[in-house]
């Protein structure tokens, strides 16, 4: 099997964050770089020791680029993961975001370690080192590219310094846009590569991320709920003026930021951590006094295909447990939210203005929503314009510890609780 398919589908199981790319424009990087000599396109399963470059971040996509590329590589390494920061042009770090960003990236390996634990058949944990440009004592990015063990480098186009002449610019703005490109992984590995012949050293393999997150793209219509206005759109940017919304607890809001009738949705399945925090913000997103919040739930009827499908509580305890947790954080709130059964893909947000299907009067204007399921969002939008409806605002947040912070890592903890508890009940000893 070719790898570009075998990786494919291990991705599919083992990191459900990277979500769909169009075919299009999935493959169009490499296409235009095949001619390129001295490069493996399909490469092996396992690297011993893969440098991954990822970039100091500024914003939420840097995170959720840095994730994707983390994720492939310690899929696909055995022993050493050497990992280097790079600032952006432009940009000149302060030490302490440095020290912050490094912890992160640590807990971030750990959370995938967790997701990888179940397909490893080693004990030994990988043993992974990060490299942040200009920390003090730190080791160079070119004294690792020299290292007599290394055999892949893993990152992308849009940090590595690709340039798309067709959209005349370059990085991640860009990356969605087919055309010829100058630089790019192949080339940075080239020019590793050139220089380790010199040095008597054996070549080192270009891995790609193949399912590039689609939470990375431009588009008007998101925005990152973490993210300053410096980060958002230019209609938080012109509107930050306008704080027509007033002060809240002596922090003024501008009025881009809160919007009059907010949904979202969700299995709510064992209200956990990250459920908790998408209705916060939900709830953060919605006009004081006057907005609304309707919250959709998926029926049981549509989770039968999930795992552990058959621990999911029904509908109505689900329903009960996201009742007391909004009206617990947002008393005054109660009679402003409405909980919704989701009957079909798009819930009330996607029902056309004669539709009987949901009672809810379709005037929304914003959607909350992880970057996981930023796609769907995406797809929600091209189905109200062509039902006649104005796109929504998609308000977005980076899920975080998305591994161990699932109701799917829940249900396998309960299963497995479960299969322990009724050996002890057999007498059968557990192993």
């Amino acid at each position: 099997m070719p790898f570009s398919t075998r990786l494919v589908i291990r991705l599919f199981f083992i990191a459900p964050v990277l979500a769909f790319v169009p075919p299009s424009t999935k493959f169009a990087h490499k296409a235009n770089l095949r001619s390129i000599p001295d490069v493996s396109y399909f490469a092996l399963d396992l690297y011993k020791h893969t440098l991954a470059v990822l970039t100091l971040p500024t914003t939420s996509k840097d995170r959720i680029a840095n994730e994707a590329i983390l994720t492939t590589c310690m899929a696909h390494t055995s022993s050493k993961l050497s990992v280097v920061l790079r600032c952006q042009d432009g940009i000149t770090p302060q030490l302490n975001d440095l020290r912050g960003y490094v912890g992160e990236v640590y807990s971030l390996a750990w959370d995938v370690v967790l997701n990888l634990n179940g397909e490893s058949q080693s004990s030994e944990l990988l043993n992974v080192l990060i490299y942040p440009r200009h920390l003090p004592n730190a080791a160079a990015e070119a004294w690792i590219t020299h290292r007599k063990d290394l055999d892949c480098i893993c990152s992308h186009d849009s940090i590595i310094g690709w340039v798309s002449t067709e959209a005349m610019g370059h990085g991640l703005d860009f990356d969605h846009i087919e055309g010829s490109g100058l630089g790019g992984l192949y080339q940075y590995v080239d020019a590793v590569n050139e220089d380790r012949r010199n040095r008597g050293l054996t070549n080192v393999e270009g891995l790609e991320v193949e399912d590039w997150p689609a939470a990375i793209w431009t588009d008007e219509n998101v925005d990152f709920l973490e993210d300053g206005p410096d980060s958002q759109s230019k209609r938080v940017k012109e509107d930050i003026g306008d704080y027509s919304s007033g002060i809240l607890a002596g922090y003024r809001i501008p009025s881009s930021s809160l919007f009059n009738s907010v949904a979202v949705g969700g299995t709510f399945d064992g209200m956990h951590y990250g459920h908790r925090k998408l209705l916060t913000l939900a709830i953060s997103s919605v006009l004081p006094n006057s907005g609304k919040l309707t919250i959709g739930i998926t029926t049981d009827e549509m989770l039968t295909q999930k795992s552990f499908s058959e621990l999911i509580p029904p509908l109505n305890e689900r329903i009960r447990g996201v009742r007391d947790f909004v009206d617990t954080l947002a008393p005054g709130m109660k009679n402003r939210v409405k909980i919704v059964p989701i009957k079909d893909k798009y819930g009330p947000p996607g029902s056309a203005a004669d539709s009987d299907i949901y009672e809810e009067k379709n005037d929304y204007d914003a959607l909350v929503l992880s970057h996981e399921t930023l796609a769907t969002g995406r797809l929600l939008n091209e189905h109200r314009l062509s039902i006649g409806l104005e796109p929504l605002k998609l308000l977005c947040t980076r899920r975080t510890e998305a591994y161990g912070m699932s109701s799917t890592t829940l249900r396998r903890i309960k299963k497995q609780n479960t299969v322990i508890d009724t050996c002890e009940i057999d007498g059968i000893p557990d192993s």
